[in-house]
């Protein structure tokens, strides 16, 4: 991996090679399986050290504060060829304790990189008034952060997530995706879990239509299904993945975690995804003729 004194040395004024190359590849949407680390943690870093399979490298924003303010930046951790893809989706008392300050002084550090924002809670238990506060609150979080990124000329792409379930919901988002020329969506779909799990994935795949049908993005990356049969009958524009356990599960020997079984996990995981590029994306509900709301 790169010294972080050679990194010192080169400062943010002079990009290395490997970052001005990295400043393009941030800006293509994210496709194919990718893997979600927990840092800090000697075991995952010793599998990213000199990984060569790895593009993209998923972590939660927590994780990435604790490497930077122990190492000074993500070059121990990382080689020159990963993306980092920080994930702003944690739990609600670490999301609720950040600040504005706190996120663009990581993405300072840490560009060029890919930024999953994340402000306030949604659930589906809330009455309408806060959830459609909730929307407001999150769009206007991501407009903030976004324009203080192009003021601060960041190698930064931000990634919105959803605050939301029903089409109505997703409608809200219209606004800033036209603003800004986004035209990916980052699903978080960690929360679609319980005792009934056909269920819950029946739900995410039916929530996710509707975020399409209402925004009409182009990409989906989904967070946190990396299951078999969970990556089948997703609508086609779902073209990125990421999780933990399960790559975590296959990928793990009696030394630890396996660069060289990678690959495999990888393609299986892709191939399951692929098969979701010959449906037809479904905008309204082919039984009732009305958009999806559960």
């Amino acid at each position: 991996m790169s010294s972080h004194a050679e990194s010192q040395e080169i400062g943010r004024g002079q990009q290395t090679l490997h970052e001005a190359v990295n400043s393009h590849r941030i800006y293509e949407p994210i496709r194919g399986v990718h893997p979600r680390i927990e840092l800090p943690d000697e075991e995952f870093e010793e599998w990213l050290d000199g990984n060569q399979e790895i593009e993209y490298v998923v972590v939660n924003f927590t994780d990435a504060k604790e490497v930077i303010e122990r190492d000074g930046d993500l070059s121990r951790v990382l080689e020159p060829w990963h993306i980092p893809v920080i994930l702003g989706t944690e739990y609600d008392e670490a999301v609720n304790a950040r600040t504005l300050q706190d996120v663009l002084d990581v993405l300072a550090i840490a560009q060029p990189a890919i930024y999953v924002p994340d402000v306030v809670y949604s659930y589906n238990w809330m009455e309408d008034e806060i959830q459609e506060n909730a929307l407001e609150a999150y769009t206007s979080h991501v407009r903030t952060l976004q324009e203080l990124v192009i003021e601060e000329n960041l190698d930064v792409r931000l990634i919105p997530t959803n605050k939301g379930w029903t089409y109505e919901h997703f409608l809200e988002y219209r606004e800033l995706f036209e603003e800004f020329d986004y035209d990916e969506f980052a699903f978080y779909a960690v929360q679609y879990t319980g005792g009934d799990a056909g269920n819950a994935i029946n739900v995410l795949r039916s929530h996710v239509r509707n975020s399409i049908a209402a925004i009409d993005m182009e990409n989906v990356f989904l967070i946190g299904r990396l299951a078999e049969d969970d990556l089948l009958d997703f609508a086609p524009r779902v073209r990125g993945a990421t999780g933990l356990r399960q790559w975590t599960d296959a990928c793990s020997t009696e030394s630890g975690l396996s660069q060289r079984l990678w690959p495999a996990f990888q393609e299986g995981r892709e191939a399951k995804l692929s098969v979701n590029d010959g449906q037809e994306q479904r905008p309204v509900n082919e039984f009732g003729g009305t958009k999806e709301d559960n």
